[in-house]
């Protein structure tokens, strides 16, 4: 078997490193957020509504975030599930400890978590949404009231009739200059945006 050459390996480790730090940076992308913000702290503060799986995820993309791009810190959680919350709270803690702040009174339980989170956050900080969808007009309208740049998780409603309520609610976020990010992965896909402008341009298909 051949020896590996040395300068492959490190430009793979290398490789795998940059590409690692893109991804985990990616989820919240769309948000924008700021380099600098004007809390005391310095920090951008990052409320996660919606503990499960693919919140955990998120919050850890958010706390992955480089600190010379965003000085991110987790400073409130909400949930129905207690156990689903616990879970996700050390899950957090492993990834990131120095970058979770999220005491047991800050972790709310119940329907009316989300408001409570929300209320930890100074307008311009970031709140996560990854509830079921049928709950997103209602969080997302508190979230727009507060002044909060928000990730929500896809699909972000369930019919008609709450579609135009969010479209409502995003021309209020667009009045407020609020950066909304949705993991709709696709519109995040540089190959695939340059395929959709080719087929626009009439340079693809009839």
């Amino acid at each position: 078997m051949n020896k590996p050459n040395d300068s492959f390996s490190s430009n793979r480790r290398s490789f795998i490193k940059t590409t690692g730090a893109v991804t985990a940076t990616s989820a919240l992308a769309g948000v924008g957020i700021p380099r600098v913000h004007s809390s005391t702290d310095d920090f951008t503060k990052v409320a996660l509504v919606g503990a499960g799986g693919r919140g955990t995820g998120a919050a850890s993309n958010a706390l992955a975030v480089p600190q010379d791009i965003a000085r991110t810190k987790l400073v409130a959680m909400a949930d129905v599930s207690t156990a689903k919350m616990e879970n996700s709270f050390r899950a957090l803690q492993r990834r990131g400890k120095d970058r979770v702040d999220v005491p047991e009174d800050r972790r709310y339980i119940g329907f009316d978590g989300y408001a409570k989170a929300m209320d930890n956050l100074d307008a311009g900080d970031v709140v996560i949404f990854t509830t079921p969808c049928a709950f997103r007009w209602v969080h997302y309208k508190k979230a727009i009231e507060r002044g909060l740049n928000v990730f929500m998780e896809k699909p972000v409603c369930p019919d008609g009739i709450t579609a135009k309520r969010m479209l409502a609610l995003n021309e209020e976020a667009k009045k407020k200059n609020l950066k909304v990010g949705v993991g709709l992965m696709c519109r995040h896909s540089r190959a695939r945006g340059e395929l959709f402008n080719r087929i626009k341009d009439g340079e693809l298909g009839d």
